[in-house]
C-alpha cells in the first residue's frame, strides 16, 4: 500500500477521523491555555512599544528588541506561569545584550523544576555569558540534576574560554552527557 493509498483509507475511517478531530480540539485547547497565560506579557509589551503576539514571536526574530529585555526578566523573575511560557520567557533573553541578567539567569536555572524552563535558562545563560562567566559556566556543568540542558553552556565555554575553553572541552570527549557536543566542538577547530 502506498502512502497515497493509505491517506485515502484514513480519510474514509469514522474512527479515525474522530481520533484526529480530539487530538485537535486538544491542542488547540492547550494552545488557548498558552495564550491566555502569557497574554500579561504580550500587554506589557505592548505598552512598551514591542507589538507581539507570542512571546514566541520575540525567539524567532533577528530584530534587537532591547526595550523588551526588562520586561521579559521581571516575568521571568516573577515565575508562575506554565512550563512552555516560561521557556519562551527565558529563550527570547538569550541574546547578547541579556548578559546584565547573566547571574539571574543562573539562579533561576538552578531553581527551575520544568524541563522547558531549565532547557530556555541554558540557553539563555550560553547566549549572554561573557569571559567573566566562563568558571561559573564551567561549574553548572557539575550540576548533574539539570541533566543534558548543560550541553547548550559547552559552545558558551569555547567562545568565551579561549585556550581554557578548548582545554575544557578536551576534558570532556568522553564524559556520558557531553561527549558528543564536546568532541564536535573541539573538531570544528583544527
Amino acid at each position: 500500500m502506498t502512502a497515497a493509498e493509505l491517506m485515502a483509507e484514513l480519510s474514509q475511517d469514522e474512527d479515525y477521523l474522530r481520533m484526529k478531530a480530539a487530538q485537535e480540539e486538544q491542542l488547540q485547547a492547550r494552545a488557548e491555555v498558552l495564550r491566555r497565560a502569557e497574554q500579561p506579557i504580550v500587554d506589557d509589551l505592548a505598552r512598551a512599544g514591542v507589538e507581539v503576539s507570542s512571546v514566541w514571536d520575540l525567539v524567532n526574530t533577528s530584530e534587537p528588541y532591547p526595550d523588551a529585555l526588562p520586561i521579559l526578566l521581571d516575568h521571568l523573575q516573577r515565575g508562575g506561569y506554565p512550563d512552555r511560557v516560561m521557556e519562551s520567557l527565558a529563550r527570547a533573553l538569550a541574546v547578547g545584550p541579556a548578559a546584565f541578567a547573566w547571574d539571574v539567569f543562573r539562579d533561576l536555572y538552578l531553581r527551575a523544576e520544568g524541563r522547558g524552563e531549565e532547557e530556555g535558562l541554558a540557553v539563555a545563560l550560553a547566549a549572554s555569558a561573557t569571559e567573566e562567566h566562563f568558571d561559573a559556566l564551567v561549574d553548572l556543568l557539575g550540576v548533574e540534576s539539570k541533566g543534558n540542558t548543560r550541553i547548550h553552556l559547552l559552545r558558551a565555554i569555547k567562545r568565551v574560554g579561549g585556550k581554557r575553553g578548548r582545554e575544557v572541552l578536551e576534558s570532556l570527549t568522553s564524559h556520558p552527557v557531553f561527549w558528543q557536543e564536546a568532541r564536535a566542538l573541539t573538531k570544528s577547530r583544527r
